[in-house]
């Protein structure tokens, strides 16, 4: 479960991405507590803001990917978190002098969004260039559990960091996060195969990546999946302080409390992904979306905060078991050539998807209130994953065939 930290190099991989992560939070709770006090919890409004943060994820994931399969994938990583530096400091300066009015939050979302883009693309990629191909199925999850601890601690420490010192003093963090981050990096010793295809047109990159995933059954499945959870099953933690007023007059910290829980429950399932090792199979995580789309329909009729929470948790536990089950999947099965494009296309069903879901969301609750809209989306997801599910079973191979992994 642990072996692949026997690897200095992963090590300090890892810790690169929690401090990254760590900054991305400190940002997002940040802004998505200007807009909710600005507008008064509006689900709209706060749609907007988690599409104008995750559409990066749809519009660069791709180029990003291409980056990190013709590009030095640790000075990448550097470059990246120099970018983070500039924007956390300026977003610093802007909540000071400006105090943050709504419509320069998006803008500044975006460039958020942007940065963990490159960072979560290119550090999954250079994930195999510094621990064996056999301790991949160790590695993945274990980058994710630290995903995921920053996922717990970032909300929670940013709560305390904004009542006392504003959003400036989060960004203020956020810059210092991103400055030791890329000074770690400087120390990552990485192998990568020599890079064969620099001069090739982009589109013909792109393209050599999507032929790539079909070749490699089960891939493409594998993402359908995993675009079905983004926009069906968790795009839910757009609407969080709308949830948390509806079971708390203390909207502010219950909002704070519900984040950190969701990301207490991500934890649990990578660590149960890493536990039980890598499995050629698409048939858990089906199951899996089955249940996470029950457990979003009953998310927006919650009327007290223990059920909430505890729903909160299991969404968060599915959510991430299934998405880092697919990771593992997708890592074996690619070449090294191809793997900052394939999983680029993860990228693209992971985090791409959800701004449209939040936004979705978000016009349905305002349209249908939360427990109509909730349902919807709750029923949507079951219904995806029923579909997938017959679609292979006409399939030749299975749910189950696999190529030999790379």
């Amino acid at each position: 479960m642990f072996r692949a930290f026997r690897h200095p190099s992963f090590r300090l991989l890892w810790t690169v991405v929690i401090l990254c992560q760590l900054g991305f939070w400190f940002s997002s709770v940040s802004f998505q507590w200007v807009v909710a006090h600005r507008t008064g919890n509006d689900p709209l409004a706060l749609g907007l803001l988690y599409c104008a943060t995750l559409a990066p994820f749809l519009l660069l994931s791709l180029p990003a990917g291409v980056l990190a399969d013709t590009r030095d994938r640790r000075r990448l990583l550097t470059v990246t978190q120099l970018c983070a530096v500039g924007l956390a400091v300026t977003a610093a300066l802007l909540a000071a002098l400006a105090d943050l009015p709504v419509p320069l939050v998006l803008p500044l979302a975006f460039l958020a969004g942007t940065v963990i883009v490159f960072v979560s693309t290119t550090s999954q990629a250079l994930t195999a260039n510094v621990v064996p191909l056999e301790d991949l199925s160790s590695a993945v999850p274990l980058q994710a559990a630290g995903t995921n601890l920053a996922r717990i601690t970032g909300p929670a420490l940013a709560g305390p960091v904004i009542l006392l010192g504003g959003p400036t003093g989060a960004f203020g963090l956020y810059a210092g996060f991103a400055v030791v981050a890329a000074l770690l990096t400087a120390s990552i010793v990485a192998t990568r195969n020599a890079d064969r295809i620099r001069m090739e047109p982009i589109l013909r990159r792109l393209s050599g990546g999507l032929r790539h995933a079909r070749e490699r059954p089960p891939a493409v499945p594998a993402l359908l999946i995993v675009a079905a959870t983004s926009i069906f099953g968790s795009s839910y933690l757009g609407q969080t302080p709308v949830l948390a007023a509806q079971v708390s007059p203390d909207s502010g910290q219950a909002y704070l409390t519900l984040m950190t829980l969701s990301g207490l429950g991500a934890l649990v399932g990578v660590l149960m992904v890493a536990r039980r090792g890598l499995r050629m199979s698409l048939t858990p995580a089906l199951l899996q979306l089955i249940v996470l789309g029950v457990v979003v329909g009953a998310i927006g009729s919650a009327s007290s905060f223990p059920l909430m929470a505890a729903l909160i948790v299991m969404g968060g536990g599915l959510t991430f078991s299934i998405m880092n089950s697919i990771n593992s999947m997708l890592q074996h099965l690619v070449d090294d050539e191809q793997r900052g494009r394939v999983l680029s296309l993860y990228f693209v069903g992971w985090g791409g998807l959800l701004p449209l879901g939040g936004l979705g969301l978000g016009a349905l609750v305002r349209l249908l209130g939360p427990a109509g809209a909730f349902a919807l989306y709750g029923g949507l997801a079951v219904l995806s994953a029923v579909s997938i599910l017959l679609l292979l079973r006409r399939t030749a191979g299975g749910l189950d065939g696999a190529a030999e992994p790379a």
